[in-house]
């Protein structure tokens, strides 16, 4: 059974990508440019959701900003990531990396690690696998997913 755009809480991940803009250090400026940058990238993501009442959006893991350097904390993006472990359904066999919870993890994944992971339609075996790559971000993404009772 598919998914639905109601079932997804859209909000609750814009929340968490408000509170990476509000640390970046570009944020309300003149040099802030969402078509360039990651996070903007996955807020458009959620906006077009919502509005197209979407949750696949065909081709759009190809678009995510490559030439952001900006420099991202684990403690900033780690509530974002792990929303959206909390927003998967877990669809292993339906998963799909166009799919808006996925276009988001990704996009914050490439501001962290060296290579985004496939999500494995589980939270712990995503959780190892962050591990591998970034400890101390796998541990920051347990604590909280752990406070949300996830």
């Amino acid at each position: 059974m598919a998914v639905k755009v109601e079932e997804i809480n859209l909000a609750a991940l814009e929340t968490q990508l408000d509170r990476i803009c509000q640390g970046c250090d570009l944020y309300n400026s003149p040099g802030c440019n969402p078509s360039q940058c990651l996070v903007g990238f996955a807020r458009k993501v959620l906006s077009f959701a919502a509005q197209k009442k979407l949750l696949d959006i065909p081709g759009a893991s190809r678009l995510l900003p490559a030439q952001d350097f900006k420099p991202y904390y684990p403690e900033q993006v780690a509530g974002a990531i792990a929303e959206t472990c909390r927003q998967c359904r877990q669809c292993r066999d339906n998963h799909s990396p166009d799919c808006v919870v996925a276009l988001v993890r990704t996009a914050l994944e490439s501001a962290l690690l060296q290579e985004t992971i496939d999500y494995p339609g589980s939270t712990f075996l995503y959780l190892a696998r962050v591990k591998e790559q970034h400890p101390r971000l796998a541990s920051l993404l347990a604590r909280e997913l752990q406070k949300a009772g996830s």
